[in-house]
């Protein structure tokens, strides 16, 4: 057996190959099991068989396949620019103009970080930067795409808001759980 002070100078496959065959031509396992009843001995060798295979087939497991993989129910990081992201970005950012008191609608300006969560729906937290547009709140904006960030220094103001978004797609439903935003002033 290619064994160098107790270490196999061979390859992980290789050695375990060796190890199977050294085990089982040991003359003292195989005393061992000729000495045990008839009955058991096909038991003995196909447990020793087993578990050197199992061994064997752990250096052969590749790690990234298994570390890769996401575990439910675990906050994944995901791409700002997905489009799950953007909706609930747009979700959040209404649901700040619908509770704040500004004359001014609010959109993004800019998404800091975006994780997602998949549990009965998909959950997000988004951290998201919003800034006053041009657009009044009593003028017929509903879309945001249209409305042009403040360009008057006195009137710009830009808040970082943490929002908790929920999505059940099949049901087509998207809402705001908690948000909450500190103005850049603050900071």
């Amino acid at each position: 057996m290619l064994l160098t002070n107790g270490k196999c100078a061979c390859s992980l496959e290789d050695c375990c190959t060796l190890l199977v065959v050294e085990v089982l031509l040991n003359r003292k396992l195989l005393s061992r099991i000729e000495r045990a009843p008839t009955d058991m001995r096909v038991s003995y060798q196909a447990l020793l068989l087993f578990f050197l295979a199992g061994l064997c087939s752990l250096g052969k497991a590749e790690v990234h396949t298994v570390v890769s993989k996401p575990i439910p129910g675990t906050l994944q990081n995901v791409s700002k620019n997905d489009t799950g992201v953007q909706k609930a970005v747009l979700t959040g950012t209404y649901s700040f103009n619908n509770k704040s008191n500004d004359a001014f609608l609010f959109k993004a300006s800019s998404v800091v970080d975006a994780k997602r969560q998949v549990v009965k729906g998909i959950r997000y937290i988004l951290e998201v930067e919003i800034s006053r547009t041009m657009c009044r709140k009593m003028g017929n904006n509903d879309n945001l795409n249209n409305c042009t960030f403040q360009t008057d220094s006195l009137l710009r103001q830009t808040f970082l808001c943490h929002f908790d978004i929920w999505s059940v797609p099949w049901m087509k439903t998207m809402s705001t759980t908690y948000f909450e935003c500190h103005s850049f002033d603050k900071f």
